[in-house]
């Protein structure tokens, strides 16, 4: 590895052992450092504010460091070519979306190939997760109910109307239990009606080796465009996942160290 690539393995370390202390001998070791070379990292992430060193060799972390989806340049690049092809040949927008704290975040996209079509969610562009459609459903399904009350405040999820108007519907804790706890064992939903702006969404979710969210794949279009397509989507959703999952593996196996002391689960991506 080169001296850049050594800094951000260290900093992924320390990022993924959590916030208590680490010692710099575990860090060392786990990492493949010499002594010598570890010291000098943790000498510079010190003296910029990022790391406070103890008198025991402890580090303690002062920041903050996680990818929107936690893969390679690589797989990226797979994903995007992945998206290319189903927008062309399904004829849909094809959307890749990450979870930023309690928003979804669209993470990058293929337009829909007719220009006519206008669909307001771009690359950047962020809706809640309290809007409890097939992409929340989908996200918070993979996490415990009892990590949702948490995290979330459970009485504020809601439905937005469909197209035409109507007021916003206040959504049941335990009815968004229910809802969520019957999604749990599916990888593939689709919305059965077009959003407040008419488009509708069929999804997939990405997990690591693990079980850890990564991130979702929706397929985007007018509303009664995809009536008659549901299972061509998923078909076309599932193959793409179970690909994702395969580079998922390949590099999970050889690039990320999961540290020893003081880890701590992951959320969102």
């Amino acid at each position: 590895m080169d001296p850049t690539e050594r800094t951000l393995q260290v900093l992924e370390y320390i990022m993924a052992a959590g916030p208590g202390p680490v010692k710099q001998v575990d860090i060392a070791r786990h990492c493949g450092l010499s002594p010598s070379t570890l010291n000098r990292i943790v000498k510079t992430l010190s003296e910029w504010g990022y790391l406070f060193r103890t008198s025991e060799k402890y580090c303690v972390r002062n920041f903050r460091l996680e990818r929107n989806v936690p893969m390679s340049h690589s797989y990226l690049a797979k994903l995007d070519a992945m998206m290319t092809d189903l927008s062309v040949r399904l004829g849909v927008s094809a959307e890749v979306i990450v979870v930023a704290g309690h928003e979804l975040l669209w993470h990058s996209k293929a337009d829909h190939p007719d220009p006519e079509v206008v669909i307001r969610a771009g690359v950047g562009f962020r809706r809640s997760l309290y809007e409890l459609d097939v992409l929340s459903q989908l996200y918070l399904s993979r996490m415990p109910w009892e990590d949702v009350r948490a995290m979330f405040y459970t009485e504020g999820f809601f439905e937005t109307p469909r197209k035409g108007g109507g007021p916003t519907r206040w959504i049941p804790e335990e009815t968004v239990r229910t809802t969520l706890e019957r999604m749990r064992p599916e990888v593939f939903a689709a919305d059965a009606e077009g959003n407040h702006v008419g488009i509708r969404r069929h999804a997939t979710v990405v997990e690591d080796p693990h079980g850890r969210f990564l991130h979702l794949v929706a397929l985007a279009e007018p509303a009664a465009a995809g009536d008659a397509r549901p299972e061509t989507y998923r078909e076309a959703l599932l193959a793409v996942r179970a690909e994702l999952s395969v580079l998922a593996y390949a590099e999970s196996a050889t690039n990320r160290l999961v540290p020893k002391h003081h880890a701590m689960s992951l959320r969102g991506g």
